[in-house]
């Protein structure tokens, strides 16, 4: 995690919650959504990733990734419950390296500070460019004659 950039397309292996519950992803989709990205050239992460309630920052972050876990986000874990073949494709967005204020856990409020507003911006340039990428990864791993632009 430490050395993770934003743009690096995370495929979990696994998915757990903060509670410990762990669910396997498909290893036949995993292996298809990793072949993708490398195929499109773009940073692939491949392993556990976390589900938690609340946005994770600064020393949270270095407690997950210190007990192995390649990424957090606050949807997969809940997704995974649902039973069923699944896979986990996420692109990294904010990362030690480039990390939001907390204040971001409240969008309504942390526009509002100035101090905010460089991350406003780089959020509104690089969410989009990074969820066409997923996007790309997506198409690449279901239609492998797909050409994406990421």
């Amino acid at each position: 995690m430490p050395d993770q950039r934003p743009g690096t397309v995370v495929v979990a292996s696994t998915v757990a919650d903060e509670a410990g519950t762990l669910h396997t992803c498909d290893p036949g989709v995993v292996a298809s959504l990793r072949h993708a990205a490398e195929g499109l050239g773009l940073p692939v992460a491949t392993g556990a990733v976390v589900t938690t309630r609340a946005m994770v920052t600064s020393a949270d972050r270095a407690a997950w990734a210190a007990r192995g876990l390649i990424a957090v986000d606050m949807e997969s874990s809940r997704a995974a419950a649902g039973g069923g073949r699944f896979g986990v494709l996420r692109v990294i967005l904010d990362a030690p390296r480039h990390e939001l204020s907390p204040d971001w856990a409240n969008p309504a409020r942390a526009i509002r500070h100035p101090s905010n507003w460089v991350d406003a911006v780089w959020l509104a340039i690089s969410g989009p460019r990074y969820a066409l990428r997923a996007g790309a990864v997506l198409a690449a791993a279901v239609f492998s004659d797909v050409d994406a632009e990421v």
